[in-house]
């Protein structure tokens, strides 16, 4: 049987350095499994996009990383031809691992190793928030640039309490901001503390935000909370972080494979926990990426 070219891109900060610790394992399990390896260690988000942008020379891209690092290899895979891009291979290493536990891949990571060995290929949606492409959530508003904010060495100790530590340091700070889109014909007009388009079925370890998110049904799933005074405010995000039902008339949640939200001022997003366009933005569907698992 033809062997496979395989590259491995790793983030060598990534959840507590644990990668680096089993390099030769995870080289041994690609190897015994017919996958000719190439090995580059990632020197900074921008230089995962690049290798990922450039590997049109192998059958298989491997990512060990987080979200983020995913975040930056599929936005440099989509701009490679259909026809030269490589499968794309996760070992999660991340804090929390959003896209991983969509796809149900083990933790372990010569168990991850011998699933991308396997070669089974699962083709998955896509999202698009102006010129850049999501896996997991465009997202914009409180809590949501939390990710961006966070010290590598803090994340790698306290895992995802550092998320919330750091969340509610925001809070004095927040100013609720107006969204405005059209939908199904009905125009909308909220003022909003969160909004989301969401992928997958984990958002930031929140393991069912949206339960019924799909990463295969050509449609994002919109979530906005609405400002509603601190009190109320803070109970709804309680709530949503929990994963607990809430009052339809308090949370707005629809799917869409497409919209474009104005904003009464300029807003950042967050892609996938790393820095994103600013307001106008365009969301829809994008193209779809083959993964390994």
């Amino acid at each position: 049987m033809k062997s496979k070219r395989l590259r491995l891109i790793y983030n060598p900060y990534a959840g507590r350095r644990k990668l680096t610790a089993q390099l030769d394992t995870v080289i041994r399990v690609f190897q015994e499994g017919g996958n000719q390896v190439c090995v580059h260690r990632a020197s900074s988000p921008e230089d995962i996009e690049q290798i990922s942008a450039q590997s049109t020379d192998v059958d298989r891209l491997v990512i060990a990383g987080g979200d983020g690092s995913i975040h930056q290899a599929v936005n440099g895979l989509l701009h490679v031809s259909a026809k030269q891009r490589p499968a794309l291979g996760i070992l999660p290493v991340g804090t929390a691992n959003d896209l991983a536990y969509a796809l149900r891949l083990p933790k372990s990571i010569p168990e991850a190793c011998k699933v991308i060995a396997k070669g089974n290929i699962f083709e998955m949606d896509t999202g698009k928030l102006n010129d850049r492409y999501f896996v997991n959530v465009a997202s914009a508003g409180l809590l949501t640039d939390v990710s961006q904010k966070v010290d590598t060495r803090v994340k790698n100790t306290l895992g995802q309490l550092a998320y919330f530590l750091k969340g509610i340091e925001t809070l004095p700070s927040f100013r609720p901001f107006r969204v405005e889109f059209e939908n199904d014909g009905q125009r909308c007009i909220e003022e909003v503390v969160l909004f989301m388009a969401v992928n997958g079925l984990s958002v930031g370890g929140m393991r069912q935000l949206v339960p019924r998110a799909s990463l295969t049904d050509g449609k994002l799933d919109i979530l906005m909370v609405p400002a509603a005074g601190w009190p109320e405010t803070i109970r709804l995000l309680l709530k949503v972080l929990r994963g607990e039902k809430v009052d339809g008339e308090k949370i707005k949640e629809f799917q869409t494979a497409e919209l474009t939200v104005h904003t009464d001022r300029s807003i950042s997003s967050d892609l996938d926990g790393e820095c994103g366009p600013v307001s106008t933005w365009h969301i829809q569907i994008g193209p779809k990426i083959s993964v390994l698992c």
